[in-house]
């Protein structure tokens, strides 16, 4: 994003997730002017949740009193940008079909660009003026598990916004394991936070979100940790295929599990040298996502700040 904003006006950033909304205002120039973060309860309907995150963005916008020219927005899962609404969100029951447009007009009536988290997450690592990246994988591995991709420096999302919907490849390791998206045998049922908390909680550690497994295996517990290098290493048997067929030069880890980097990148870096070409993991390097876990605000604001440049 540049140095300085060039005209008048905010864009309004929102990312919604299974059990989590972020909204905020941010200026021209890519910085936040004010934020609000809240849990939300897991199976909310788009019917509960977004008058409260148009309340909480109108109160952020009287406070700043300056217009909205665009708003950013985000799901997990696969959307419809031109129609502003999921059509295949497995972790948001009941969102999809549901135009999200018309919640905003009594805040604004700037147009609203929504788009898949993971591939919000990999627009937030493009706006890196120190270390631009050219050719990276971008993991969302939170409670769900997705994959943004960008290739010499643009974002790929496929033909029906499907692209590096990773959580659903069918895994040896998952066996007929029922997967939320109503398969069997994705790698979700064996990796994602939701699976992983739930056999920690089957262990006797209370864990009611991917959250709570992260904050035990930085606390010391070894089940906890024992879960997320296994989970790093499972979803590094899928990363290390498009590795392979891509040749990125970084791959980025971003979401909750990224909380504990080292321990969870460690399982996915096994995996990955383990099972790609030499030669396409010769100076591949891991990183942390660049904007933390306000990444999925940066992706949104970015995509709004894009669509008025436009």
């Amino acid at each position: 994003m540049s140095d300085e904003s060039s005209d008048p006006g905010v864009v309004l950033a929102v990312a919604v997730g299974r059990s989590r909304s972020q909204a905020a205002v941010f200026d021209l120039a890519g910085r936040e002017l004010a934020g609000d973060t809240r849990d939300h309860e897991v199976g909310i309907s788009a019917e509960a949740l977004m008058p409260e995150i148009v309340e909480r963005l109108t109160k952020m916008v009287t406070s700043i009193d300056l217009p909205v020219l665009a708003i950013g927005m985000s799901l997990p899962g696969v959307v419809n940008p031109e129609l502003g609404m999921s059509i295949d969100t497995p972790a948001m029951g009941g969102w999809d079909g549901v135009q999200l447009a018309p919640y905003f007009t009594k805040l604004t009536d700037a147009p609203l660009i929504l788009a898949h988290d993971a591939h919000v997450l990999a627009r937030s690592e493009l706006f890196n003026p120190d270390h631009p990246v050219r050719n990276a994988l971008v993991v969302k591995a939170s409670t769900g598990l997705g994959m943004g991709i960008i290739v010499d420096g643009k974002l790929v999302t496929g033909a029906l916004g499907a692209a590096g919907e990773i959580g659903h490849t069918r895994i040896d390791a998952a066996g007929d394991r029922p997967c939320r998206c109503g398969s069997t045998g994705c790698l979700e049922t064996v990796a994602s936070g939701w699976a992983l908390a739930q056999r920690l909680t089957d262990s006797g550690v209370p864990a009611g979100h991917v959250r709570d497994l992260v904050a035990a295996a930085l606390a010391g517990d070894a089940v906890a940790r024992g879960l997320l290098r296994e989970g790093g290493r499972q979803l590094g048997e899928v990363v290390a295929t498009a590795v392979n067929l891509l040749n990125p030069e970084v791959v980025v880890i971003g979401g909750d599990m990224a909380g504990a980097f080292d321990l969870y990148t460690a399982g996915v870096r096994e995996s990955v040298y383990a099972r790609s070409n030499p030669i396409a993991t010769r100076e591949l390097t891991f990183m942390a996502q660049l904007h933390g876990d306000s990444s999925g605000l940066v992706g949104c604001a970015a995509m709004a700040i894009e669509s008025i440049a436009s």
